[in-house]
């Protein structure tokens, strides 16, 4: 392991940071709303993103590197953050609907920076599995927040 990351390693540990950080967020928003069907939607969709965060993971140490972790300080404040924001608006279920869909947005954006790209050649089929768990996801929380 070297002490200066390579663009594979850096474009992988972010992905991994990024994929920890939905996982949890998910599961906080899990423990705020009410709506218990959206509570268990949350629930797989965190279970889906942590499948994802150990294939980074493997992929990160057969790149020679060791995967990262979220600030938890950041985390922890983000959460604060999107929890006064839904509990000041009108329905508070399709205001944190709305936060995950922001979030999967910012990961798709992620997926497609320019940056990322260098992850295909060593391993082929990870952004199109982080993808096609992003369009799942924009789908199962569109249908929550219709009703």
């Amino acid at each position: 392991m070297s002490i200066l990351r390579n663009d594979l390693q850096v474009a992988l540990n972010n992905l991994h940071v990024a994929l920890i950080a939905s996982d949890e967020d998910y599961r906080d928003a899990a423990e705020f709303v009410s709506d218990s069907a959206v509570k268990e939607l949350f629930m797989q969709l965190a279970e889906s993103r942590q499948v994802l965060e150990k294939s980074v993971a493997v992929a990160i140490r057969a790149s020679d590197d060791l995967p990262s972790v979220p600030d938890p300080d950041r985390q922890t404040g983000q959460h604060l953050l999107q929890r006064l924001e839904a509990a000041f608006s009108a329905d508070q279920t399709v205001e944190v609907i709305e936060q995950r869909l922001a979030e999967e947005s910012q990961l798709e954006q992620l997926l497609n920076d320019d940056d990322m790209s260098v992850i295909d050649k060593e391993f082929p089929s990870l952004r199109s599995e982080c993808k096609a768990s992003i369009k799942e996801a924009k789908e199962k929380l569109e249908r929550a927040k219709a009703g």
